[in-house]
């Protein structure tokens, strides 16, 4: 897998913008043992992961799954997942506390602090987080703060298993990057130069200050327990996020935008060592995404069966299957021209939609180890698999409403060579190939797909597309 960060600036500390094998977050899966970060709305409607909700230092590993080839996870996860494993509790013989202070200080006024008390006594772990950050920005207008605080609460239980609660509050501030084009009036020579045709007219003016605030609280449990009929992973969370996009010209008589996302789910899953060399992983999971607490937006159900044969000791084979029931509630109510509804034969804000699918998957993986003394801790894998969501990129815009279009489907194959030289150095290089029958996009206002679509809608399904990754 190939994972790009990118925003508009390294130094803005906001929702990150990561690619991973050229999807990005609203087209792989970001997990926290197991469990999705699900995410609805934000600003234009976008799905973009908040890593902000995700404890740094309680990361013990990240797991790469490349292609939408395991059976564990949604099938919007075109590029993949990643699952990010946190640290297992531990028992303390009498009870311990530490304490870690992080500072640093950087160009553009840049300075990130983060203060930390870990410890427990017995069978209980705990953690208590805080970090404050600020930059200036590169671009003119371009600041940007946080302020994030967490806190986690675990304790063992018999046979190795554990129970975990994970708190975490965010509050984030950042500005939109103005003009600075020397033949305009606000020119400064200190800030790089932004030409006047390259901004959007929305928050070209500096004496606008455009911005967007973002408050955000999430409840996360997990709970992991061995037994004689396998091993029982469960997870629960609640999200709660609100942004207010501010501009100066609104005035008084004028509201700011604001949005108001709600989400919450859960996942059983357990797994099962059968005739020493099948590891079956059965379970299901599902989610609500909500705006505010009473509108629903998407509602998932997914049931799942994967099976990890151990065929030799170099042969692994992971065929597995998921089925999806999901619900989505698409915008029928636009302010564009005069507020009006999208369909005017069916009267309703918001008009649901039913889609189910099976979906099947398959892996296999051969380590190299026995050919050779030189392709030691060497693997080449092939997958293959269906891809079928109707999840694209925008259910909340009303002006993106895609209730006519069906799912995105299609076949991903992909061919990874993958050569580990350390504990923490990999190299991974995959030829893929997609070929979806239909892929739905999110077109932008100023293509020929937003000018021709019925009701000036952005949600636009492509025939016949295919992508090929190396």
């Amino acid at each position: 897998a190939i994972i790009d960060f990118r925003g508009r600036s390294g130094l803005t500390n906001e929702n990150d913008d990561i690619q991973m094998r050229g999807f990005d977050t609203r087209q792989f899966t970001t997990a926290l043992d197991g469990l999705a970060i699900q995410k609805t709305g934000g600003y234009w409607g976008g799905h973009f992961v908040d890593y902000s909700f995700i404890p740094l230092e309680q990361i013990e590993r990240i797991e790469i799954f490349p292609g939408p080839h395991s059976a564990l996870y949604e099938g919007k996860s075109f590029g993949g997942a990643l699952n990010i494993v946190t640290k297992s509790p531990k028992f303390y013989e009498k009870p311990d506390v530490k304490f870690s202070l992080l500072t640093s200080y950087g160009s553009l006024n840049t300075n990130d602090n983060n203060i930390s008390m870990t410890g427990g006594g017995g069978t209980m772990n705990y953690l208590v987080s805080f970090r404050k950050y600020h930059t200036d920005g590169y671009l003119k207008n371009s600041q940007s703060d946080l302020t994030n605080f967490s806190t986690k609460l675990s304790w063992l239980l018999p046979s190795d298993g554990y129970f975990s609660v994970l708190g975490i509050y965010s509050d984030k501030s950042n500005k939109y990057p103005c003009v600075n084009d020397p033949d305009t009036d606000f020119y400064d020579s200190s800030y790089p130069t932004v030409l006047n045709e390259t901004v959007s007219s929305r928050w070209r003016d500096p004496s606008m200050d455009s911005g967007r605030n973002k408050y955000a609280h999430s409840l996360r449990f997990d709970l992991k327990q061995p037994s004689e009929l396998g091993t029982w992973s469960m997870g629960a969370y609640y999200a709660y996020e609100d942004q207010r996009y501010i501009k100066k010209e609104w005035g008084a008589n004028m509201k700011p935008n604001d949005t108001w996302w709600v989400s919450y789910g859960a996942k059983i899953q357990n797994d099962v060592l059968v005739l020493n060399d099948h590891t079956i992983s059965f379970g299901c999971d599902f989610a609500n995404l909500n705006r505010r607490y009473a509108t629903e937006i998407v509602r998932t159900f997914a049931v799942f069966i994967q099976d990890q044969w151990q065929i030799t000791p170099s042969l692994k084979f992971i065929p597995g299957f998921r089925y999806e029931d999901i619900t989505i509630w698409w915008s029928n109510y636009s302010t564009r021209g005069g507020a009006h509804y999208i369909n005017p034969d069916d009267p309703r804000e918001n008009l649901p939609r039913q889609y189910d699918n099976l979906i099947p998957k398959a892996f296999v993986s051969y380590s190299m180890d026995d050919l050779n003394p030189m392709l030691k801790d060497t693997d080449i894998s092939l997958g293959f698999s269906r891809i079928w969501t109707p999840r694209a990129n925008c259910e909340v815009c009303t002006w993106g409403s895609g209730i006519e279009q069906e799912p995105t489907k299609g076949y991903a194959v992909d061919l990874i060579f993958q050569r580990k030289f350390s504990d923490r150095i990999d190299l991974m290089l995959d030829l893929s190939h997609y070929n979806f029958d239909n892929y739905v996009i999110f077109a932008d206002g100023s293509t020929d797909y937003y000018r021709k679509s019925p009701w000036y809608r952005r949600m636009i399904g492509l025939q016949g597309v295919k992508k090929n990754r190396h």
